[in-house]
């Protein structure tokens, strides 16, 4: 009886054991579970996150749309503004001619040159993309 005894209690044991090591494999399954829906949550916050990178994406296209366009527009007024600075100085040269004070295009470009540099040098020091400054 003392061998059934030792052999059932043997059996006892390795019951224990293995309910022990059934215990850790569930609390494992529910850690595991856990990790599961926390990558679950993560993965849901990344897709919101690239949603927010490309529409940031889309918004900086757009910006730098508006740039060039703004560049070309920048272009267009030199243009512009070069053509103004021309005729007003061949009508100053004009005028000149019509009021009996006769002078060469080269000498009105030159005194329009300086009258340009004169304003240029007012403004030295202040920011260009301040309104007060111009």
């Amino acid at each position: 009886m003392k061998n059934f005894d030792e052999v059932l209690q043997k059996l006892i044991d390795e019951q224990d054991f293995l309910k022990g090591i059934q215990g850790r494999i569930v609390d494992n399954y529910d850690i595991m579970i856990q990790n599961q829906q926390q990558n679950a949550d993560n993965h849901e916050m990344v897709i919101q996150n690239q949603s927010t990178i490309i529409r940031n994406q889309e918004i900086i296209v757009n910006n730098q749309m508006n740039i060039v366009r703004n560049q070309k527009q920048i272009a267009q007024n030199q243009v512009t503004l070069d053509v103004i600075q021309q005729t007003q100085t061949y009508l100053l040269n004009l005028v000149n001619k019509l009021s009996g004070n006769p002078e060469s295009i080269e000498d009105t470009q030159n005194f329009v040159a300086n009258i340009r540099k004169a304003s240029e040098e007012s403004r030295k020091g202040y920011p260009l993309n301040e309104s007060s400054a111009l």
